[in-house]
This record gives structure tokens, C-alpha cells and sequence, in this order.
């Protein structure tokens, strides 16, 4: 049964607001439908209708019945709403339920009993059975045609070609523009009994619409008087007018004919045939014996009867089997046994042939595994191997495995897209000998394994160490797509079997940080052959940048690294740890000497890890007293001066951090040791009279300090204990 409802202009609806407004509903309607109907319940006049319509005027105006996203609406004037206002319409929507119009066109629910020209006084409306109006019927629309003369042929050839095609690329409208919305139902309703039935409940329209440019039927009905924009995207047809000569297809030339000819009996024939209007033209007239039907169209005749037809199509085909492609015939095998054998000789050749449902007798066997053979010899591409592995399995045929692997290893090079594709058509008892071809074949070639063969190739657990090459690949793959955990890869690429290829693959698996927790499983894995791939050796500082310096977990790792993996370079390593544990250098002269070898440490390596270790060593310094820091800074080497320095002047600095700054400053010029950049802030800070009153001030009691602060002053110092400057 089917939901319905009306929409129109109430005084006071359910809700008990005024306007337009569903007024009546069956009891139950999902919300989902009553929002699928909304784009049906519109309705405006034509432009030349008259404003304040009589009665009959009214009557005379155009019915709007629409049918799309299984959805039956019609659309009809009434005039004047409850407040004397004109432009009010009632809309009667109905949804019919999963298989309610089997068999039924929806066009043919024009002028039913059931639909509604009042708005019901009743909120609720019952469930209703949706069935066909009088006014439609084949015999009928034969004789319409027929009246209308020659012409009318040449524009339903035009029609049908052009519906055809928008139902089969899925977008494009027709409008036709008449004055009788009469005359646009009957053309619905030739091209609905045209189609398959499964393709006319696929066709939308609309008998009238005053805005056929936004109008989302494929068919749409207009009048003269709408004004149509000459850009609009749609064919327009003008009933009015001499049809215009339009070139057709098999289904619309075929289907015109049948019109002409009052054959009804073919149009029921050709509604039997399937989906496709065309394929389904083209397999008629291949039963009737017709010459012309192409190679190509025989070839979509095949798909088309895949699902099955009915028997007499059979019967038919298998009439003018001498009319028929080696495709068509592998169909028609199922019902002609003596074409069996013949089919599996030419799949065995052409993979894209299909095999027949009906085997060949086991006494052909023999001979067809001979074929197979052969067949595997010249074998070029991957689609031909599994089209023959797919046959032999099939028919049971006696095929030595080494032809397959050798041919699928042939095959495999320059085509491994399709090797990917067709490996899910390789039946079960020979994918392992296919793969194995596949892999021999991928060793043997440059380039590289795709990541779409990669995947299949993957899909259980291989010895990679007789096709490394390959394997790296594969183990990358495994490992980027979770499907194995990177540090057990890495492991297993440090077999000496992956030598020449495991640096191919190691970076792109730790392109992020590793975590101390990772490297020390690699510790435990590798030991010392840490240090027999340049990716592995950067790892460990890597990892120490990702935890940060104050980690238990760096310091644990760096200290293992260090002093457990002899012969392993441990830079990273050491200076991790001498950053760490510098907050607990005993004198300057201790502090000094790490950093120097902080230095050293940090020249190569890890760019992150050496500015990280570099920062941190100047922040814990930072927070030693100034003599502390003079000392170290006079101490240290101008390669760590040069870094150092620097660190310190980055941060912003308050005043006690400014005053230690200049202190140090001063010191190392006193030593005789100046850094350009410290000396030169350090003049800048004094050069300014604002600060250095509270300069000197705080370094007065201090008569070394006191004598370098006048003397990095300068010409512009100011006389301790004077009030002038």
C-alpha cells in the first residue's frame, strides 16, 4: 500500500498555524518521505492565465502530474484561499511502497479515480493502492499516432533516441511545450510503453511546470507562454512545430517502427529483454534474423543475457546460431551443449571471453590441455595467464604448473597494474604458482613494485632473502599500511641478504620520530649492527629529540647506547647525557670542558638533536652566577663561544639577567677575551645614559668591574660619585 498526502493553503492546519502547509497525511508517514515529496508540492499558472480565474478558467489550467524518486504527485488550481487570496493549489502526493508499481508505468496513473481535487476534510488519509486511469492504453496511443500522420514517427524516433540516451549517461532533460497538457501525457506515455518496464520507472516528469529551466525531470511539460532561457540545458521540443529530422539508434528506429506497424506484440517482446534499450533492440532483431546486428552489439547482447531471458529468446538465438559471435555463443552454450567445447578452445585464447555454463565432456580434456599449453607458451600479459588458469581450473584440464609460473613471470614486467588485477581471477589452486611467477618475474626486471601489487603480494608471510628486490618492497609496504610493526621490519632487513636494496627502504619506514621504546627493541634485535646502515645510526638521536632531554627513558637509552654497542658511534649518544647532567658540573672549569665536547660531539649528526643539546647547555648555564659563566665562557673554545654566546643573548632578558650579561662582558674583557657579539650588545647597553646610572650603581663595590663598565663606556662614561654627565 501507499503513504499519501495533501499540501495546500489552509486557514488554520494540524499545527494550527495558517498558510501552506501539509493539511492530511496517512497516519505513520516517516518524515523521510514527507521531505523526498516537498520538491513535487509546487504549483504556479501558466504567465497568460488570467489572474483572478473563473471556474472554468481554472478547469482549463494545465494538471501538474509529476513522478520521480518514487514519488507520484499531481498538482491541481484551486483559485482563492480561506483569506480570498488567489494562486492557492492542492498537491497530492502519494509514495507507493517497495514493488507497488511492478509492472505499472507511473504515466498511467493519469486521470486515476484516486487522485484528490479537494483538499480532505481529514487530517488523516487512508493507505491507498495505486492502479491505472482510463484514459492510457497502447491500442489507444497506436491509433493517436496514426492520426497524427507521418510526422509523428519522425519526432517519437527523435524522443526516444534522446531519452534513451539520457537515461543511459544519467543526465539530460526534455521539455516539450504545448498549449494541451493532453498532448504532453500521450507523448509520456508512447515513450514510457516504449521502454522496459525497469527502465520507464527510472524515467521522470512532469506534465506541466511554469519553470521548465530548473525543472529536475528528465521529461518536463510547458506551455507557449513560459518563458524558456535560449541557454537552458535541455532539448526543447516544440509539439506545435514539423519535426526535425534526427539520426536514431537500433532502439528508436526499431521501436518507431513497431508504432508504425501496430505491432504491440513486439513492443511487449522488447520490454521482455532487459534494461537496455538499445542491446535489448539489437537481440530482437537478432532473433528475427536480422543481418545487421555488428560484432559490437552482439558482444552487449552477451552481457545483457547474462541474468537470463526468456526461453523463447533462446530458442531464437540458437535458430541463427550462424548469425552469432563466439561471445554471444559461450551465452547460448547453456542451451546448445555442441557449442561447449568450441568455447573453451577460444577462452582459452582470449581472456576476455567468458567460460560456458556448460562444460565440455571429460573426453575433450586431452586435447584442450594441449591447447592450454600452447596458449600458456604465447601467453604476454597477466589478463591472458589467469584467463587460462581460470579455464584449465575449470575444466579440470592437465596443465603442468612450471608452464604457468614461467608465463605469469613473463607476463608480470611492464604490466603489474593488471598483474594486480587479474591475480583476483587466478583461481585458488594456482594463485601460489602465479605469485611465484609474479615474484621470479619482478626480481628479474628494473623498476620498481607497485604498491597495488605490493599489497597482494603481502598477503601472507614470504622468505624474502631469494628475491630481496622484491621484498624490501613488499616488507615497506606490510609495514606503512599496519600491517607489521616497523621495528621487527627493520630487523628483518638487516639479514646480509638485503644489502643492496634495505637502504631503499629504511628511511621512508622511520620518517617519524621513533620513540626511545622503539630503539631500545632495536638495541635488543641488532646490537652492534646498529652501525651497519646510515638509517639506523641517525635513530637513537632522533628518538632522543622526541622524548626531550629530561626523560628517564632518553637518559636510559643514550647511557645504553653508549657504553653497550661496542663499536658503535655513540656521538648522539654522549651528547644527550653530557646536556642532561650538565646542571651538575662541579667548578667552570668542568662546565667548560663539557660543552667543548658538546662541541666536538655535535659538528655532524642530528641538526635537531645538536640544537636541542646546544640550547640546553646555554639555558642550564644561564642559571649560574656571572662569575660562574665568565669563567666557562673564557674557558671554552671559540668554536663553543661562537654558539654559546649566541643562546644567551636570544631569550628576553630581564634586569638582573641584562646586569649578568654585561657583567660577564666585562670579565672576559678584562681577560683579554672578547666575543664581537657580547661586546658589541654590551656597548650598545651602556652607551644608553638611561641605563647607566643603575650600572654603575650596581657594580661600584666592585672596582675591577667598576673600571671595565668606564672603560667600555668610553668618551661617554660618567665620573663616579658626580652629578654631571
Amino acid at each position: 500500500m501507499a503513504w499519501q498526502l495533501h499540501y495546500t493553503s489552509a486557514e488554520s492546519g494540524p499545527s494550527g498555524r495558517s498558510g501552506f502547509q501539509v493539511t492530511a497525511e496517512t497516519p505513520g508517514l516517516p518524515p523521510v518521505l514527507r521531505e523526498r515529496s516537498a520538491p513535487y508540492l509546487v504549483y504556479q499558472p501558466p504567465p497568460d492565465a488570467p489572474l483572478a480565474p473563473t471556474p472554468a478558467e481554472i478547469a482549463a489550467l494545465p494538471v501538474a502530474m509529476s513522478y520521480g524518486s518514487g514519488v507520484l504527485a499531481r498538482c491541481v488550481y484551486l483559485g482563492q484561499d480561506y483569506s480570498g487570496r488567489y494562486g492557492n493549489f492542492l498537491a497530492h502526493a502519494v509514495v507507493p511502497g517497495e514493488g507497488e508499481l511492478v509492472g505499472l508505468r507511473p504515466i498511467e496513473c493519469w486521470e486515476a479515480d484516486w487522485w484528490a481535487s479537494a483538499p480532505a476534510e481529514s487530517f488523516e488519509l487512508p493507505a491507498l493502492e495505486p492502479s491505472a486511469g482510463p484514459f492510457l492504453d497502447p491500442e489507444g496511443l497506436v491509433a493517436w499516432l496514426a492520426a497524427l500522420g507521418p510526422d509523428a514517427y519522425v519526432r517519437l524516433g527523435g524522443l526516444l533516441e534522446a531519452v534513451r540516451l539520457f537515461l543511459t549517461r544519467g543526465h539530460g532533460r526534455l521539455v516539450l511545450v504545448s498549449a494541451d497538457v493532453a498532448e504532453v501525457v500521450r507523448w509520456i506515455a508512447v515513450i514510457s510503453f516504449s521502454l522496459p518496464w525497469a527502465s520507464a520507472i527510472r524515467l521522470s516528469f512532469t506534465t506541466y511546470t511554469a519553470d521548465p529551466a530548473s525543472s529536475g525531470q528528465v521529461i518536463a511539460g510547458t506551455t507557449p507562454g513560459v518563458w524558456i532561457p535560449p541557454d537552458v540545458d535541455a532539448t526543447v521540443v516544440r509539439l506545435d512545430e514539423p519535426p526535425a529530422p534526427v539520426r536514431t539508434g537500433r532502439f528508436a528506429g526499431t521501436v518507431a517502427g513497431f508504432w508504425r506497424r501496430g505491432d504491440l506484440d513486439g513492443l511487449d517482446a522488447l520490454g521482455e529483454l532487459g534494461d537496455d534499450p538499445e542491446t535489448a533492440a539489437a537481440l530482437l532483431a537478432l532473433c528475427r534474423g536480422d543481418h545487421t546486428v555488428s560484432p559490437e552489439e552482439q558482444s552487449a547482447i552477451a552481457r545483457l543475457s547474462a541474468p537470463g531471458l526468456p526461453d523463447w529468446a533462446w530458442q531464437r538465438l540458437a535458430s541463427q546460431a550462424g548469425l552469432l559471435t563466439y561471445d554471444l555463443a559461450a551465452a547460448v552454450a547453456v542451451h546448445a551443449a555442441e557449442g561447449a567445447a568450441r568455447c573453451v578452445s577460444l577462452a582459452l585464447r582470449d581472456p576476455a571471453l567468458p567460460l560456458p555454463v556448460r562444460l565440455p565432456p571429460p573426453g575433450h580434456a586431452s586435447a584442450l590441455g594441449a591447447e592450454a599449453t600452447a596458449a600458456l607458451r604465447s601467453a604476454l600479459t597477466p589478463a591472458q595467464v589467469a584467463g587460462i588458469t581460470r579455464v584449465a581450473d575449470a575444466c579440470d584440464l592437465p596443465v603442468d604448473p612450471a608452464e604457468v609460473e614461467s608465463a605469469a613471470a613473463r607476463a608480470v614486467p611492464g604490466n603489474q597494474e593488471e598483474a594486480a588485477a587479474e591475480l583476483a581471477r587466478v583461481p585458488s589452486s594456482w594463485r601460489e604458482v602465479v605469485i611465484a611467477g609474479y615474484v621470479a618475474g619482478l626480481e628479474a626486471a628494473p623498476g620498481e613494485v607497485s604498491t597495488t601489487l605490493c599489497g597482494l603480494l603481502a598477503g601472507a608471510r614470504r622468505d624474502w632473502r631469494r628475491a630481496p628486490r622484491t621484498g624490501v618492497a613488499v616488507l615497506r609496504w606490510q609495514t606503512l599500511h599496519g600491517g607489521r610493526d616497523r621495528v621487527e621490519t627493520t630487523a628483518e632487513l638487516m639479514d646480509r641478504a638485503f644489502d643492496g636494496f634495505r637502504e631503499q627502504v629504511l628511511p621512508s619506514l622511520w620518517t617519524t620520530q621513533p620513540t626511545p621504546g622503539e630503539i631500545g627493541r632495536l638495541v635488543d634485535l641488532l646490537g652492534p649492527r646498529m652501525d651497519a646502515s646510515p638509517t639506523l645510526g641517525e635513530l637513537p638521536g632522533r628518538a632522543f629529540v622526541k622524548a626531550g632531554l629530561s626523560s628517564g627513558e632518553t637518559l636510559a637509552l643514550a647511557e645504553r647506547v653508549r657504553d653497550g654497542l661496542p663499536g658503535y658511534p655513540a656521538d648522539d649518544a654522549e651528547a644527550t647525557l653530557i646536556a642532561a647532567r650538565l646542571p651538575s658540573a662541579p667548578t667552570p672549569v668542568d662546565a667548560a670542558s663539557a660543552i667543548d665536547r658538546l662541541t666536538d660531539l655535535t659538528r655532524e649528526g642530528n641538526a635537531e638533536l645538536a640544537e636541542l643539546t646546544r640550547a640546553t647547555a646555554a639555558k642550564v648555564l644561564a642559571t649560574r652566577d656571572p662569575r660562574f659563566r665568565s669563567t666557562v665562557a673564557k674557558a671554552v673554545t671559540d668554536a663553543t663561544r661562537r654558539w654559546l654566546i649566541p643562546e644567551w643573548l636570544k631569550p628576553r632578558r630581564n634586569r638582573d639577567q641584562q646586569m649578568a650579561l654585561l657583567e660577564i662582558a666585562i670579565r672576559m674583557r678584562v681577560a683579554g677575551v672578547i666575543e664581537p657579539r657580547l661586546d658589541a650588545w654590551a656597548r650598545s647597553e651602556v652607551n644608553n645614559w638611561g641605563r647607566f646610572g643603575s650600572m654603575e650603581a650596581r657594580f661600584k663595590q666592585d672596582a675591577e668591574l667598576a673600571a671595565g663598565l668606564r672603560e667600555l663606556a668610553g668618551q661617554r662614561r660618567r665620573l663616579f660619585g658626580r652629578g654631571e654627565r
